[in-house]
């Protein structure tokens, strides 16, 4: 990998895709919005991805 990004809170989706011909699978990703933990008082099951590739409007 020629970029020193930090993957470690993306998606496995979005981790690869930034890996040179691969690109396209940010397409793939499906961890657009968080999860919460059912009864967990603000926790998250799934916390959305964090890469820079999605535009979110606004949290959640």
């Amino acid at each position: 990998m020629t970029t020193t990004e930090d993957t470690s809170t993306m998606s496995a989706e979005c981790a690869v895709a930034h890996q040179p011909g691969y690109a396209y699978l940010h397409r793939e990703c499906r961890q657009t919005k968080d999860v919460p933990l059912p009864g967990g008082g603000g926790l998250l099951l799934v916390p959305r991805c964090n890469c820079p590739h999605h535009r979110y409007s606004s949290p959640g």
